[in-house]
């Protein structure tokens, strides 16, 4: 209900609607009954998400990097999945303790987000994942990009 009202909050403001192949919709955790192996699983993916071929979805970066519209391949040794997102190289508290917020502010210098907040965000800046290049590259078989979105603002409660 989320998406769809920030979907027509932004169609009211920029005057257009969707088309509706646009709208991409991805779990993050989640159990379905599939069937693999010529039996029907009960497929657990945290942290993944599962693309029959040609079915859309989304890997993010970060809230300073690319993320990227992707296409399944519906690959079967991977039970139809690919990753979620990029991935964290640090945990939450290396981050903290890792990352200076002006550091931060230079990664996310063409992002519009809370300066007020940059000492609580430095959690979640970019250097705390991995390269999202690095993860399309290692996903090849898995998933085909379609689309590259660079982040132009960051709101996050």
């Amino acid at each position: 209900m989320l998406a769809a009202r920030a979907v027509e909050v932004l169609a009211e403001t920029l005057g257009c609607e969707p088309e509706p192949v646009a709208s991409v919709d991805v779990h993050h955790n989640h159990v379905e009954a599939e069937t693999h192996l010529g039996r029907t699983l009960l497929v657990h993916r945290k942290g993944a998400v599962g693309l029959e071929a040609g079915q859309r979805g989304l890997i993010p970066g970060s809230m300073g990097t690319a993320s990227y519209v992707v296409e399944g391949r519906g690959e079967g040794r991977s039970f139809r999945s690919c990753s979620h997102g990029a991935g964290r190289v640090l945990t939450r508290s290396e981050a903290r303790a890792r990352i200076r917020p002006a550091a931060l502010e230079q990664a996310l210098r063409r992002v519009v987000f809370d300066r007020g907040r940059v000492e609580s965000l430095v959690e979640e800046a970019p250097a705390a994942y991995r390269d999202i290049a690095e993860v399309l590259e290692d996903e090849e078989e898995l998933v085909t990009p379609v689309l590259r979105l660079t982040p132009i603002a960051v709101l996050k409660g």
